[in-house]
């Protein structure tokens, strides 16, 4: 009950630092390493994956060691869309405790390693609602100074999205994105390596990864991302789904020529 009430205390004063500058963060880019999106196992909800991608987002190109970033719990709400108020605010610490403590596992394909790691090493809470966030040193390979094999995303796009199936499905997509619209982009796995990409329970087999998972996440980034029309396509060994495949029949070329369309049906109108 005591931490209760210091906790209200501490956010009381909270004030805008950044009243004019939330909606541009939101167009920010994630950059990450492929292997954080495609090698990593964590359980991490949602909310701390947005939490994850906003710090990410704060990491300058030129940087060559994490910074301590200066944020705060007005800003971080404004950004991920979050009310503000005592309990969320409350959340918020809650998460980034969390991120302090849950663990993350990190393939290396070229160094043939696991890196067994957390995500933040320390947060600090001022009283006036500012926040200090420092990442856990060892994701530095995975976020500093990207020459090859990353992937980046505007933070608008996983702030928008709901589940955190869809928000790392969204990730995968982008990963596997090569030409950046030019061609269809296919994500392609067994479905054991669809569970293990989105952490989805133990027990479930295809049909409930399909239906509680994989359905509902498509659907929602369908809904959301404008540059994603996701399909998903299965391979059948006898009757047993062996590969699945999700196509993203988005691409510029299609765009352009179904906008082209609309124009050209505007100006017959007219």
């Amino acid at each position: 009950m005591i931490m209760a009430k210091k906790q209200n205390y501490i956010w009381r004063n909270d004030r805008n630092f950044a009243l004019d500058e939330y909606e541009k963060q939101q167009y920010y880019y994630v950059v990450e390493s492929n292997d954080i999106i495609n090698k990593a196992r964590h359980d991490l909800t949602a909310r701390e994956l947005k939490i994850m991608d906003f710090v990410i987002s704060k990491i300058q190109p030129e940087d060559t060691q994490f910074n301590v970033i200066k944020t705060s719990m007005y800003e971080l709400t404004k950004v991920l869309n979050i009310k503000q108020n005592g309990k969320n605010y409350g959340d918020m610490a809650k998460a980034l405790g969390d991120l302090r403590k849950k663990e993350v596992l990190i393939y290396d394909d070229e160094h043939k390693t696991i890196t067994q790691t957390g995500w933040v090493q320390s947060a600090k809470y001022h009283e006036n609602g500012q926040v200090e966030i420092r990442l856990n040193e060892d994701l530095s390979p995975h976020l500093l100074g990207l020459k090859n094999h990353y992937t980046q995303h505007l933070l608008i796009d996983t702030v928008k999205l709901k589940s955190k199936y869809s928000i790392l499905l969204y990730k995968l997509m982008r990963e596997c994105d090569k030409d950046k619209g030019k061609s269809i982009a296919i994500l392609q796995g067994t479905p054991e390596e669809f569970k293990e990409w989105l952490g989805a329970p133990e027990d479930y087999d295809y049909r409930r990864l399909k239906e509680n998972i994989l359905k509902k996440a498509v659907e929602e980034i369908n809904l959301k991302i404008e540059d994603m029309d996701l399909e998903i396509l299965q391979g059948r060994y006898g009757r047993k789904v062996v590969q699945v495949e999700i196509h993203n029949n988005w691409t510029v070329q299609r765009a352009t020529e179904e906008n082209s369309k609309y124009v050209e049906s505007i100006t017959t109108h007219d």
